[in-house]
């Protein structure tokens, strides 16, 4: 069966459907002061009610940074303050539900990539490509059958082992996508942080 293209949506529908002013994050922000932005999110944030999800939610493995953009993303979607307004509250929020976590002696994570595994790759990348370049060097000089040459080689074709290769980066799971995923299996009551109609 052909596929057709006049079912599809015509481009600049979605800009055309709704009136401007209809949507929440269309209007101006219920708060626009970075003060008051904060009270409200430790205040809701300070509930009984949303510290069991939230420490439900850090249990299930859900890293903290990601967990602190839902909440200001939500803050924004529902019009309670603009986007920049956040991005401003989003250290004092991490470090507010940290303690939180802390206080409750929960193992928790700020973020799903981890920096020293990361910092390893791309160390072994720039000595992968120094000694290629070493390697090079000692071909001109003593030319291939060189015993420092062939040291050389064995070095690189060791790191290269261990490197991932294009294929296994591609594989790897995207961190954003991933945490996404994680956001959605993770579903909590009705009636805590993570609710739509709550934020």
């Amino acid at each position: 069966m052909a596929v057709t293209e006049f079912g599809a949506p015509i481009p600049g529908n979605s800009l055309t459907t709704h009136k401007p002013g209809d949507r929440p994050w269309e209007r101006p922000p219920e708060m626009s002061a970075v003060e008051d932005t904060l009270k409200f999110y430790v205040e809701r944030i300070g509930k009984k009610d949303v510290v069991d999800d939230l420490i439900v939610a850090l249990e299930a493995g859900i890293p903290l940074n990601p967990l602190v953009k839902t909440i200001y993303t939500s803050g924004v979607m529902n019009g309670r303050h603009s986007l920049d307004i956040g991005l401003i509250v989003a250290p004092a929020l991490t470090e507010y539900i940290a303690a939180i976590a802390k206080s409750y002696e929960v193992d928790f994570k700020f973020s799903a990539v981890d920096p020293k595994e990361e910092m390893d790759t791309k160390e072994k990348a720039r000595i992968s490509i120094m000694l290629d370049a070493a390697i090079e060097k000692g071909i001109e000089v003593g030319g291939e059958g060189d015993e420092g040459v062939r040291m050389l080689n064995e070095m690189a074709a060791t790191l290269e082992e261990e490197m991932p290769t294009e294929q296994e980066e591609e594989e790897l799971p995207d961190t954003e996508d991933e945490e996404e995923m994680m956001q959605e299996e993770q579903q909590v009551p009705d009636g805590g942080l993570m609710s739509r109609e709550g934020m």
